[in-house]
């Protein structure tokens, strides 16, 4: 069975403009081999604003894109997901 495995990198006290202006914003991008879908990207994309409200970034200024990986695109433990 394979790990439902999570890795985060977050850049702090980046310098971004988004929509024009340097306000608070955050910028993701989401590998997931499969489970890529309509229903749970807006629970993720929901829980991710939920989370950063309180660091001052609007929900209007959090921007994630959402790729769906074939399983021989993604390697791990000297192989990839397709075998």
């Amino acid at each position: 069975m394979m790990p439902n495995n999570i890795a985060v990198s977050i850049n702090d006290k980046a310098s971004v403009i988004f929509g024009g202006t340097d306000e608070p914003a955050a910028l993701g991008c989401l590998y997931s081999i499969g489970a890529i879908a309509v229903a749970s990207n807006g629970k993720i994309q929901s829980s991710v604003t939920d989370l950063l409200e309180p660091f001052g970034v609007s929900e209007s200024r959090i921007y994630i894109n959402f790729f769906d990986m074939p399983r021989a695109n993604v390697g791990w433990s000297r192989a990839t997901f397709a075998g």
